[in-house]
């Protein structure tokens, strides 16, 4: 129901919830719509479309595995965590709060929403959209800056679940830990992009490279932070990305009605440091210079870039590659080994080297031939690992951080008989019981394939019902020799 009754508001204030994006990005409608409302009536779908499916308790055959459990009824129950906190991050205001609003409340949370305050216009319509359309036992939306976001963190939820920085995730972090409770955090990092001397194809790499860099103004958790290209290919590769770049957003990009902007003077400002402090070279990619004044930052390429430039140091979060060049596919690698593991990894090249690259490196996600495109894929789990980030979401993976699984077991007072129930626990001492521990082992815990020593051992696990039959003669034989710790009493 309530699912259903913001799907309806979100449909009826598609409109502002566009214009919001345009005034705190300049995201053009198109963009805000591919990027971010319709991904959240995707999810909204996924979930009104699977919901019953995804919650139905799973059972496990457990007597197959252990005899020890015939008879007995066993499940796992996904029930919700309590109350939870999700804070949202500026960069795409709507969708990164309301994804994990949507599986939360499907798990049958309640949630309090905490959207970014450096994205206003987008805070106050999505405030306006939750409270008229949904109750609010279920979901209330908490504005407000740092101020309001260190009293939020004060207070005790069941989950925490941000999405931003580093820094502040660690506050989060600690917020959690103090109250024991469960945390999700999406994070970041700089993501590279590697390209290796065979890549099929230069001209589509180029395109989905800058695509990905320049999508948002560059300001996406998941854009090609920076590029790892093979020498033998640079030089034909920079100028189809000068290309892509005109083919998207023509020589002025500050004139296309595509091309967003930067969210504040802050980080406008600090893109400039680090592109004063850097000892690359500049390629001319545009007729434009930057505009503090309309927060307007151009597309950017730096080649000759060093690992430890100043643009290699901390994630950029907008339009400005850097070009490192390799000469050998160990190399590339040990570049990205060298670093913090990023929340994507992207490669272009064949097969054979392209999984060296991901059999040798760790990252959040990974993609081959392709760049940031993967994160539409809704249905298949995002989430970061190590300083990247904690846990993981969308879809059915959302259900899973935001539910209990509870395992449930049904067993009978009748079966086994007593005697036979006695193995569990003492008297484990003298002769009469040593059976015990043989018994024991074949119910609860019998040898496995992989376990046996023996060829004989090994093709007995073959037999259909194996476990079964090799614990019955031990099973006959402990309800002859065995009796009930507690017999019942006449009084």
């Amino acid at each position: 129901q309530q699912l259903r009754a913001l799907l309806q508001g979100l449909r009826e204030d598609k409109k502002n919830l566009l214009d919001a994006l345009y005034h705190d990005l300049r995201k053009s409608h198109p963009e805000g719509q591919y990027a971010e409302y319709d991904s959240v009536e995707f999810e909204i779908g996924q979930f009104l479309d699977n919901l019953n499916k995804w919650t139905k308790p799973s059972s496990n055959s457990l007597a197959m595995a252990q005899p020890a459990f015939l008879l007995s009824k066993s499940e796992v129950r996904k029930e919700p965590l309590g109350v939870v906190a999700i804070i949202g991050a500026w960069n795409y205001p709507l969708r990164l709060v309301m994804l994990p609003a949507i599986g939360a409340i499907a798990a049958g949370n309640t949630v309090v929403l905490k959207p970014s305050e450096l994205a206003p216009h987008t805070a106050l319509a999505l405030e306006s959209l939750i409270t008229r359309c949904m109750d609010a036992s279920v979901i209330r939306v908490v504005q407000g800056g740092v101020k309001e976001t260190t009293a939020l963190l004060r207070e005790k939820f069941d989950h925490y679940f941000y999405t931003g920085s580093g820094s502040v995730g660690k506050l989060v972090a600690r917020a959690a830990a103090e109250h024991l409770s469960g945390i999700t955090l999406e994070l970041g990092g700089k993501s590279p992009v590697i390209v290796h001397a065979d890549v099929a194809d230069l001209v589509p790499t180029a395109s989905r490279i800058m695509w990905s860099k320049l999508a948002n103004s560059g300001q996406t958790c998941v854009a090609t932070d920076y590029l790892l290209v093979h020498r033998s290919v640079k030089d034909k590769l920079i100028p189809l990305l000068v290309d892509a770049v005109a083919g998207m957003y023509g020589k002025s990009p500050k004139l296309s009605p595509d091309y967003g902007r930067i969210i504040n003077a802050r980080h406008w400002n600090r893109l400039m440091d680090v592109l004063k402090a850097t000892e690359g070279t500049q390629i001319a990619v545009t007729d434009d210079v930057p505009d503090e004044g309309d927060l307007y930052f151009p597309p950017t390429i730096v080649d000759g870039v060093r690992p430890d430039d100043a643009l290699m140091k901390d994630e950029l979060f907008g339009p400005i590659l850097p070009i490192i060049t390799y000469d050998t596919l160990d190399e590339a690698i040990s570049l990205v080994n060298s670093r913090d593991q990023p929340l994507a990894l992207y490669v272009f090249a064949k097969r054979d080297s392209a999984e060296a690259m991901l059999s040798r490196t760790r990252s959040g996600s990974a993609t081959v031939n392709d760049t940031m495109f993967s994160l539409a894929s809704q249905t298949n789990p995002f989430g970061g690992v190590g300083p990247s980030g904690v846990g993981r979401y969308h879809g059915r993976f959302t259900l899973d951080t935001f539910s209990h699984h509870r395992h449930v077991m049904s067993r009978p007072l009748w079966f086994p008989t007593p005697g036979v129930d006695s193995i569990r626990g003492p008297p484990f001492a003298g002769s009469e019981n040593s059976w015990k521990a043989d018994l024991s082992r074949q119910l609860v815990y019998p040898s496995l394939w992989s376990l046996r020593d023996s060829l004989l051992g090994k093709l007995v696990t073959l037999i259909p019902l194996w476990r079964m039959l090799v614990i019955i003669p031990g099973f006959l034989w402990a309800m002859i020799k065995s009796k009930p710790v507690v017999r019942r009493r006449n009084d």
